[in-house]
């Protein structure tokens, strides 16, 4: 039987933004329903536990956290576990003190940078417009999660909207390149399809984001985002025709975030349009909307779950899983 240590190495580095997606579906969940925290926190404990995992392996094998930054895929998907450490961050503030939440936050804060530091460098030293996949948005982008799990604290307000502008920019710069990428370069391979998924989240997280830390949010610039955000993930939902009929991969992975944040951001700009006198039944249809993608993603969040759960459980257990992108 393998060791305890030797089991750590086969967990999978995407298995951050399967983290990333069940706590940020438990904290979605909380503008739906009134489920008092419960939700949130549930989502936060089961996020813990994955990242407790992925921690502890590289911790005991910082070889792996290396060799995952050098890769052109598996070294985008990494800052997705400081994410997740964001949002368990706001959780933690909620139930445990809030100093604890502010600490968590700055030291994910703190991570995310550093990986996107490594991403930059190591992307620059070897750079293939091939290897560019739809997860390269993450370190760039996925900083806005700050925004959103935002502790509140007045003193760290400037260092939000930092961020959220860094974040923004970024993207602004990315996607006509990736966008190039897409249609004039290879096909992207079966291994890192599931990262098409990622296509959706950029806009909906700018979004969130941009209506949870800005006081005066520009109406322009919330319909563009929002335009952008709903027909991204309209297109994902179409592509899951496909991306669904792939092999099993840990790259499923790719599938929650991007549907949990887009119901986050259209929960965000309901909350936003009535409280700024829109008529209810604008306020309703977008609010439904929201309804309907909390649901999908619900759905292919608990989907990815049990997939994660059925093979990796099995594979523990006969001590034959190999490490896989």
């Amino acid at each position: 039987m393998p060791t305890l240590t030797q089991r750590l190495q086969t967990a999978p580095t995407p298995m951050a933004g399967l983290a990333l997606g069940i706590s940020s579906l438990g904290w979605s969940w909380e503008s739906f329903a009134p489920l008092g925290g419960s939700a949130q926190l549930a989502g936060a404990i089961t996020a813990a536990v994955l990242l407790l995992i992925l921690g502890a392996k590289f911790v005991l094998h910082p070889r792996l956290l290396v060799a995952d930054l050098a890769h052109p895929v598996v070294g985008s998907v990494v800052p997705t576990f400081a994410m997740a450490l964001m949002v368990v961050s706001k959780a933690a503030g909620e139930w445990l003190m809030p100093a604890v939440g502010v600490t968590l936050w700055l030291v994910a804060v703190a991570l995310h940078l550093s990986f996107l530091v490594a991403f930059i460098v190591h992307r620059a030293r070897a750079f293939e417009l091939h290897h560019m996949v739809p997860a390269w948005f993450v370190p760039p982008v996925g900083i806005i999660v700050a925004d959103v799990a935002f502790p509140g604290i007045s003193a760290l307000h400037p260092l939000a909207i930092g961020l959220l502008y860094l974040g923004m920019g970024l993207y602004a710069i990315l996607l006509p390149v990736m966008v190039y990428r897409l249609i004039f370069a290879d096909e992207i391979p079966d291994p890192a399809k599931p990262t098409i998924a990622i296509m959706a989240a950029p806009a909906s997280l700018s979004l969130a984001g941009y209506l949870t830390v800005v006081e005066t949010p520009s109406p322009l610039l919330i319909a563009l985002l929002g335009g952008i955000a709903v027909l991204m993930t309209l297109i994902i939902y179409l592509a899951f025709f496909k991306l669904l009929r792939l092999p099993y991969s840990p790259g499923y992975a790719a599938f929650t975030f991007p549907m949990v944040i887009g119901a986050t951001a259209l929960a965000k700009t309901a909350g936003w349009m009535q409280t700024h006198g829109f008529s209810a039944h604008d306020v309703a249809i977008v609010h439904g909307m929201a309804t309907l993608e909390v649901i999908v993603a619900s759905v292919i969040v608990g989907y990815v779950a049990l997939r994660y759960l059925g093979f990796y459980l099995h594979g523990w257990r006969a001590g034959a899983l190999t490490r896989t992108v």
